[in-house]
């Protein structure tokens, strides 16, 4: 995981948490004090984990 999306989506929100390097450097303002500056693998696997929570990887082309 490189540069990418990643789709994020909950009960009561869905957004996009853009990568570059690995690292979460954008996001909606809803996440962006949670997620910006932490490693998108980090991000996927908790999701993954915790219930509730829809999550994909969407790679750069």
């Amino acid at each position: 995981m490189r540069d990418g999306l990643i789709w994020w989506s909950t009960e009561k929100a869905t957004f996009g948490l853009i990568v570059r390097d690995g690292v979460v450097v954008e996001a909606a303002p809803y996440a962006r004090c949670w997620a910006r500056g932490r490693s998108a693998e980090e991000l996927i696997d908790k999701a993954r984990r915790s219930g509730g929570v829809s999550v994909e990887w969407i790679p750069r082309q």
